[in-house]
């Protein structure tokens, strides 16, 4: 590995953990390395020219007795081991940390236990143990290095000529100007930037939920689109072809009605415009409807109960059979549960138009003390005599079930309603809606 990797990555037993921290803490640096080459060599370089300062000025002091040579170059060496190991402080506080004050604490005991040449390697090197190291084993360090090394420099100052209060204030200095003050830093640091991951973390949570709802706002308003397209063309389309063929076969037959089966197709046509227009216009933005919720915007133009009538005498214009009975006092349904008993009426009946031509439909409205139950039902295709189905030709292919019956359950679904769907013993289909008056008390 280059040598830059070894002084700016963590070793392997603690790069997972810290890799994710350094990123989280801004550490890391546009080459992709956790930081520079230049701020690691930084701090050591000043540790070397305080060193070299410090050297100088006591050789040029005249109050201080001259230094053997010698004594002077294992300073130094001493002094450059402490910045050759600070190398390292990012990759390996721990053994960093315990070369500084080994080193420091020869540097003490050859200079007279004076506070000096390597304190400030120490210092250094102490912020480094307690801002990257894991817990606890870092406090553990610290505090055993400390005593051991303050311990020594102790017995060497009591054992010169120091007298014993001076001693023991320069282990207190020592103590708090090497150990205590840095550490406390390093730990309000540390704290800060696990309080900076925990607020990113905790917006990019935030975030991330804004995006999956968004989603999901945009699914639910593309299946209410579809359900909607889907109520809107296929019961109009089903009509428009019934029509179709129904002129077809009687063009020769009974010109007259043909035009009229005709004009009742194009009549189909507008209506399907006008009803997609209206569908489209709900895409738009709206100030009358800004800040509605999707269901009561939705339900804006929609039809409702009052629509019905239109709806069952159009069907039987088209050559369907329909009867349409209400029984009980009418309950007040909100605009979504209208809308809701509207299509599916409206899916039931081109249904029956798609699968059992010339069947009977019954639509059945009744009002309980409990619910509103809705019930279309259809008997099994039969062919009358003198009705326009004489000769059937299929209109619908029987293995495509479409989506009418999914977007029923989905409506019945978005009202807390019940809908069962199924053969009869007639062998015919009923579609029975339930809306529970809990849920008619509910905004619709």
């Amino acid at each position: 590995m280059p040598v830059r990797s070894w002084l700016t990555y963590p070793v392997k037993s603690m790069r997972t953990r810290r890799t994710a921290r350094d990123s989280a803490a801004g550490t890391t640096s546009g080459s992709g390395h956790p930081r520079s080459l230049q701020r690691v060599v930084a701090l050591p370089a000043v540790v070397l020219a305080f060193a070299v300062a410090s050297i100088i000025i006591e050789s040029i002091d005249p109050l201080e007795p001259p230094q053997p040579l010698l004594l002077t170059v294992l300073q130094a060496a001493l002094v450059a081991g402490q910045a050759a190991a600070l190398l390292f402080r990012y990759s390996a506080p721990m053994p960093v940390f315990a070369i500084v004050v080994m080193l420091e604490t020869v540097l003490l005991v050859t200079g007279g236990a004076d506070l000096g040449l390597g304190s400030l390697a120490v210092t250094i090197s102490a912020f480094y143990l307690i801002r990257w190291a894991p817990r606890p084993r870092a406090w553990y360090v610290l505090a055993a290095l400390a005593l051991t090394s303050n311990v020594v420099v102790l017995g060497v100052a009591l054992g010169g000529t120091q007298p014993p209060l001076l001693a023991f204030a320069l282990v207190a200095g020592r103590l708090v100007i090497e150990y205590a003050a840095p550490a406390v830093v390093a730990e309000l640091v540390r704290n800060r930037a696990y309080l900076a991951t925990a607020a990113r973390e905790r917006d990019e949570m935030i975030r991330r939920e804004q995006v999956r709802d968004e989603a999901q706002r945009r699914r639910a308003e593309q299946t209410a689109l579809a359900r909607e397209l889907h109520d809107i063309s296929g019961h109009h389309l089903s009509g428009i072809i019934v029509t179709a063929q129904a002129a077809g076969t009687l063009i020769e037959k009974d010109p007259l009605r043909t035009r009229a089966m005709l004009r009742e197709l194009e009549g189909e046509a507008r209506a399907m415009m006008i009803d997609l227009r209206r569908t489209v216009g709900l895409l738009r933005p709206d100030p009358e409807t800004e800040g509605a919720t999707g269901d009561i915007r939705a339900s804006i133009g929609t039809p409702g109960l009052g629509d019905l009538p239109e709806l069952i005498d159009a069907a039987v214009r088209r050559g369907q059979s329909v009867t349409f009975e209400s029984t009980g006092d009418a309950t007040h349904l909100g605009p979504v549960a209208q809308a809701t008993i509207y299509r599916v009426v409206q899916e039931s009946l081109a249904n029956a138009a798609r699968h059992a031509p010339g069947a009977k439909c019954m639509v059945t409205i009744e009002y309980l003390p409990e619910a509103t139950v809705l019930t279309v039902e259809n008997t099994s295709s039969i062919h009358y005599r003198d009705i326009i189905y004489a000769q059937p030709t299929p209109v619908h292919d029987r293995t495509n079930h479409g989506y009418g019956l999914v977007g029923m359950h989905e409506r019945a679904k978005l009202i807390g309603a019940e809908l069962t769907t199924g053969r009869t013993e007639t062998g015919g289909w009923s579609n029975r809606l339930r809306i529970p008056n809990l849920v008619q008390g509910a905004p619709q």
